[in-house]
């Protein structure tokens, strides 16, 4: 069956002198991986900058019934980012954002609203005057909302703590260390109400870090974020 679809690159593995396995994310099948056989500069081809992450395609796909790789017909580019691929800082966001796509959605995940929110964000981030001091963790609050662990300001009550591994602000600190600090709480509810609210260096950093290890209590098997080093030494 040949179809179109949006996608985001989420992530790709070279194979072989030529061939690669890209990692999309679809809007109408999730996460899929897709064979490609040569990357070429000129026209005729995929050229390689369509193989960076979070880049905006339009793909034409091929699925069969077996259990092989899918393959790409073909790919056009939906929206050519001004300052995705070219600002250091919008690229590690880039890259962070694919790594956890890549940790989180599970086949057969397909949500159009996910990948419509997403697409807003990116197309945001692209934007010359936005505040990119709290995007990772914009990033990771969209991932938790669409994942099923929303986190709703309305629930927050002075002296309470967001519970990392429930997702929701409780009056009782938990039995456990896997809770953002009183302060740090009341940061991340005050930005959540308005988005012009700055959050501290120390509370953007603890959030990352517990929004993080909260993915990794619904997902085991998430492992280390590699290019969370490299994000903490840019934006923090």
């Amino acid at each position: 069956m040949k179809d179109t679809t949006k996608a985001l690159v989420i992530g790709k593995l070279a194979v072989g002198e030529k061939a690669h396995i890209l990692r999309l994310w679809t809007r109408k099948y999730g996460p899929q991986a897709y064979i490609i056989h040569s990357i070429r500069s000129n026209k005729n081809g995929i050229r390689p900058a369509v193989l960076l992450p979070m880049t905006f395609i339009n793909a034409t796909v091929h699925h069969g019934n077996n259990d092989g790789l899918e393959k790409i017909k073909e790919v056009e580019v939906v929206k050519i980012w001004d300052r995705l691929t070219t600002n250091h800082i919008r690229q590690t966001l880039c890259l962070f954002s694919a790594e956890i796509l890549q940790k989180t959605l599970q086949n057969g995940d397909a949500s159009s609203a996910f990948f419509d929110d997403f697409i807003v964000m990116l197309d945001r981030w692209d934007t010359s005057n936005v505040n990119l001091a709290m995007s990772a963790n914009e990033m990771l609050l969209l991932v938790w909302k669409h994942l099923g662990f929303n986190i709703d300001s309305r629930d927050f009550r002075d002296g309470c703590v967001l519970d990392l591994r429930e997702g929701v602000f409780v009056s009782n600190t938990p039995n456990n260390s896997d809770f953002l600090s009183l302060e740090t709480s009341k940061e991340l509810v005050y930005w959540l109400r308005d988005r012009n609210n700055l959050v501290s260096k120390t509370g953007r950093l603890e959030i990352t870090n517990g929004l993080v290890l909260g993915l990794k209590w619904h997902y085991p098997s998430l492992g280390k974020i590699n290019s969370l080093e490299i994000l903490r030494s840019i934006t923090f």
